[in-house]
């Protein structure tokens, strides 16, 4: 493979390029002002409508949220928790009031959203579906799997139709042609693949990177692929050009989110080192720059009007980010700490929470609307016992209850042997020191206050980002 190259810069279509951090920290604090505060865990997925008056996003704490762009965002908001996983990838059905759902538990949602109810779920997917895409008329979606397919579903009769075997790596993304009778789709085994819609057939392989292709988007209007990969490439693809490729970017980290906007002829992409590109898709010169400097950038979308984008990261927010101010060098400031970041100063217990479990559960009596229920009072409870939270039937058919045993157990073992079926994610952790930390750390932490006026201590464990 290429090494990496150094980045030559084109002219700029809208002025300046490169900010530095001085210029940075001139931003203006009504930058965040259209924030998007809601979810309880990292976003994972943004969509803009059409019209630009609303907005989908999907996040780790198992929802989707409906924006209103046209207002205070966060006075409309409405969330659909029906999820058995993470919510990667969303998408409205243009010209109806429609949208679509993927998520870690496998299955594509087709949800009414004036009713603000399920209309219904597609299953076939063995593993979690991370990418959605609709053809042109609106009538078929298609989704990429972790189970090395491609599905397609019939949005009009609710059933499936065909599903694309093919890659021999996880589907990371997938893409309709202009006309709608081509699907493209993009595989961690580094190839860009077309598909004929009608009966599923393999066409060819449209172009092999040899890295995995994570994002792949079709130019609107155009046949052009645009597409970021595992080795840091943006790059450019025209299925009828024979191969013909044009790299874009070659970046130190993965390239995790694209976007386009055709209503001002941009194009963005961000990675895991924090950098979002922006170029004008006219002369692919590059028009804006920002570095988000506390973690990746998973999802990315233009507004409406293509002056602004919206991104999604490490952080249980949206950042609304303008595209003609220099950007801010943190979009939240003072009272709303970054809880999943971790800070230098921690404790061994502390470092393992942050890290493994402040995602999903807070400390507080306040599960704030995170993917598990609270951790507040655990030690003594029963398993799948705290109102308010939809445990799976796993939970709450066990007869478990949270001790330092069975929590230790919990890690050492993992949770696909202690509570098969559970939503927890799979994850275990083999150093007993690190174990024995955490419950100790958990002990301490959980403690329900008699006085009822414990300040939060997930605020407490967030701080400084260790980079």
């Amino acid at each position: 493979m290429a090494g990496r190259v150094a980045r030559v810069f084109g002219l700029m279509r809208r002025g300046a390029a490169m900010f530095t951090a001085a210029t940075l920290a001139m931003a203006s604090a009504a930058a965040s002002a259209a924030n998007l505060v809601g979810h309880g865990g990292p976003v994972r997925a943004i969509a803009v409508a059409e019209d630009g008056r609303t907005a989908l996003s999907g996040s780790f704490d198992y929802s989707m949220i409906l924006w209103r762009l046209d207002g205070p965002a966060s006075a409309d908001e409405w969330i659909f928790d029906d999820h058995d996983g993470a919510v990667n990838a969303v998408a409205f059905v243009d010209g109806s009031d429609r949208a679509l759902s993927g998520s870690d538990d496998g299955a594509v949602r087709i949800w009414n959203l004036a009713g603000r109810e399920l209309v219904y779920r597609f299953e076939g997917h063995t593993q979690k579906v991370v990418a959605l895409a609709l053809s042109p008329d609106g009538r078929i979606a298609a989704s990429a799997g972790w189970d090395r397919t491609v599905r397609l579903w019939d949005l009009e009769e609710l059933r499936p139709l065909t599903v694309l075997h093919g890659h021999t790596g996880n589907v990371n993304a997938v893409a309709f042609s202009v006309d709608g009778t081509a699907l493209y789709s993009a595989s961690y085994d580094g190839t860009i693949r077309e598909w004929r819609v009608r009966d599923g057939a393999f066409v060819r392989i449209v172009y092999d990177h040899g890295w995995g292709v994570n994002v792949l988007q079709r130019l609107p209007g155009s046949g052009m692929l645009l597409f970021g990969s595992l080795d840091g490439t943006v790059g450019l693809v025209d299925p009828g050009g024979d191969d013909a490729v044009r790299i874009l970017d070659r970046r130190e980290g993965p390239v995790l989110a694209i976007a386009v906007s055709s209503q001002d002829a941009l194009a963005a992409a961000g990675g895991a080192d924090g950098h979002i590109t922006v170029w004008s898709t006219e002369d692919w010169s590059e028009t804006f720059r920002h570095e988000n400097p506390y973690g990746p950038i998973w999802a990315l979308a233009f507004s409406g009007d293509g002056h602004s984008l919206y991104y999604g990261g490490l952080d249980d927010y949206i950042v609304h980010l303008a595209l003609d101010r220099p950007p801010p060098l943190d979009a939240r400031e003072g009272d709303f700490p970054r809880r999943f970041q971790v800070s230098r100063d921690l404790s061994l217990g502390e470092r393992q929470f942050a890290r493994k479990c402040s995602v999903c559960h807070t400390l507080t009596p306040d599960g704030a609307n995170r993917a598990g229920p609270t951790l507040y009072d655990l030690f003594g409870r029963r398993a799948g016992t705290l109102p308010g939270y939809s445990y799976s039937d796993a939970l709450k058919d066990s007869d478990i209850v949270w001790t330092e045993e069975t929590v230790a157990d919990l890690f050492a073992d993992g949770p696909e042997y202690v509570v098969p079926g559970s939503k927890m994610p799979l994850q275990r952790m083999t150093s007993q020191a690190e174990r024995d930390a955490l419950i100790a750390f958990l002990k301490e932490a959980t403690k329900a206050d008699p006085g009822g006026s414990s300040r939060s201590r997930d605020d407490e464990a967030s701080g400084d980002t260790v980079r």
